[in-house]
């Protein structure tokens, strides 16, 4: 019976994120960092357009190529121990921070070249850190 209450929580929460119109602001919490994520990858085509807000760790990153892209992220539990979970964000119009700032980014969903990108709207260093490992 607690499996089934726990299930049922488990959807009414992430329903909430699915449930959001184009007006609204999905927030990820701490709380639920990892699901939430989770969610948005599985089922992205139905947060396409969607806007988002989380914070987490800020990174320039580079690809094998010599390109430079941006995340925000925190550190996830999974199997091979601890894993990088947030998105790229597209910093077309705002200034990089420097690796490992604390940040709250908000920002627009979308494909870009087949990766999920957040279009930033604002994107602002934070006093406080969050928990950096979310489970």
């Amino acid at each position: 019976m607690k499996k089934l209450i726990l299930a049922f929580a488990f959807v009414f929460i992430l329903a909430g994120c699915a449930g959001a119109d184009d007006g609204d602001v999905i927030m990820i919490g701490e709380r639920f960092f990892a699901n939430q994520m989770q969610e948005i990858f599985l089922n992205h085509q139905q947060y396409l357009g969607s806007t988002l807000q989380f914070e987490g760790m800020f990174r320039t990153m580079t690809t094998r190529y010599g390109d430079e892209f941006f995340m925000v992220y925190r550190y996830a539990i999974g199997c091979c121990g601890e894993e990088i979970m947030g998105l790229e964000i597209d910093m077309s119009e705002f200034t990089p921070f420097v690796d490992n700032a604390w940040v709250e980014v908000n920002g627009v969903l979308d494909i870009d070249q087949g990766f999920l990108v957040l279009r930033t709207i604002s994107i602002v260093e934070m006093d406080e850190r969050g928990a950096e490992l979310v489970s």
